[in-house]
């Protein structure tokens, strides 16, 4: 696949051509060659770079001569509905968004449905309307990141520790991935306290947020991140701090993206994420997307579940991840710890 970054509007544009497949399975499901399936990215961070690549993938799998074309929001929530107005005006026949809830997004969504076209959310949030809602577990997932911290905490520290949190404010159920781990941690460690919250979304911003927290903190012994980017910037930040040993400083976060299955495979202060699996969560969109460009009904609300990773088991989870079109791996696509399909449709937290 090419990929042409067109600098006027930070438009990346790949085309699936000339990919094989079965023929039985081209005769079977009809060829969608010249279809366009535009992408509307709030920004560019490491797992959504990974869950585009995987839904690249499949589309070159199975579907030879569609146009898979992604537009980066640059973290402007009125760019990124602007990009969705733009596929919409264009005739795309498949839109996929990943956008914060408002009532701009859910009027979007209504007039591209009517349009027939394929709108697909993997936000946060759900959006009212849309042929398919694409969602995490959220709070459960960030409970699971809090109950590790607490154990590691009792292991460690003996029940006592002051523990800051990174969270996002610009997404109700964002902050319910923060606050299950909140409620993890208390569940698992009532003695623990958590003495500094802060938000952000990306490397940096939780880099600076950490530096913020351990200065302000010095007895600090764990960062909990609500996503993996902010994690990572935890990371760097405590390790410039001097935090090092792992019995001393733990950082858990979730999504599950490479650069942090690879730290947390070191063995040192990053010692958990929660990966929800995302190559599964891709591959299951895009199939979801090509059935419905064939006129297929496709179910209207997906959750995607996943996997606490740690260093005990990140061998089998990245073993999980490199090939889930491998047919070992169609297992999983049933697996309801991985991913569940429900015919009752969401609204977004507005409506």
């Amino acid at each position: 696949m090419r990929w042409t970054a067109v600098a006027s509007g930070g438009l990346l544009i790949g085309s699936a051509q000339g990919c094989s497949k079965p023929a039985a399975e081209n005769a079977a499901s009809g060829s969608l060659a010249g279809k366009r399936i535009g992408v509307a990215s709030p920004h560019r961070v490491e797992i959504l770079n990974d869950l585009y690549a995987e839904m690249r993938r499949e589309a070159e799998r199975s579907a030879p001569g569609v146009e898979f074309v992604v537009v980066d929001g640059e973290n402007d929530p009125m760019k990124q509905l602007q990009d969705m107005e733009s596929f919409i005006s264009q005739g795309y026949d498949a839109i996929f968004f990943l956008a914060p809830p408002s009532v701009g997004l859910d009027e979007i969504v209504a007039r591209g449905v009517a349009a027939g076209i394929v709108m697909v959310s993997h936000g946060a949030s759900p959006a009212t309307g849309a042929t398919q809602n694409i969602v995490l577990d959220q709070h459960e997932s960030g409970r699971q990141v809090g109950l590790l911290a607490a154990k590691w905490i009792n292991e460690k520290r003996g029940g006592q520790g002051e523990v800051g949190v990174l969270g996002n404010s610009a997404d109700p159920l964002l902050e319910l991935r923060a606050q299950g781990m909140k409620d993890g941690l208390i569940e698992g460690c009532p003695a623990a306290k958590i003495v500094a919250e802060v938000h952000g979304h990306s490397i940096e911003l939780g880099a600076s947020g950490a530096a913020n927290m351990l200065q302000a903190h010095p007895n600090l012994c764990a960062i909990l991140a609500h996503a993996d980017d902010p994690g990572f910037g935890c990371y760097t930040a405590a390790s410039e701090a001097g935090k090092s040993n792992p019995d001393e400083f733990l950082v858990a976060s979730c999504d599950g993206t490479d650069m942090v299955l690879e730290k947390i495979g070191e063995g040192g202060i990053y010692q958990a994420t929660w990966s929800y699996l995302f190559p599964y969560s891709a591959t299951a969109a895009m199939r979801d997307i090509l059935s419905a460009l064939r006129g297929e009904a496709i179910k209207p609300t997906r959750t995607q579940i996943g996997r606490l990773a740690t260093s005990a088991n990140i061998a089998d989870v990245r073993r999980m991840c490199e090939d889930p079109q491998a047919a070992e791996n169609q297992q999983y696509f049933a697996d309801t710890t991985i991913l569940t399909y429900s015919d009752v449709p969401l609204e977004s937290p507005q409506a």
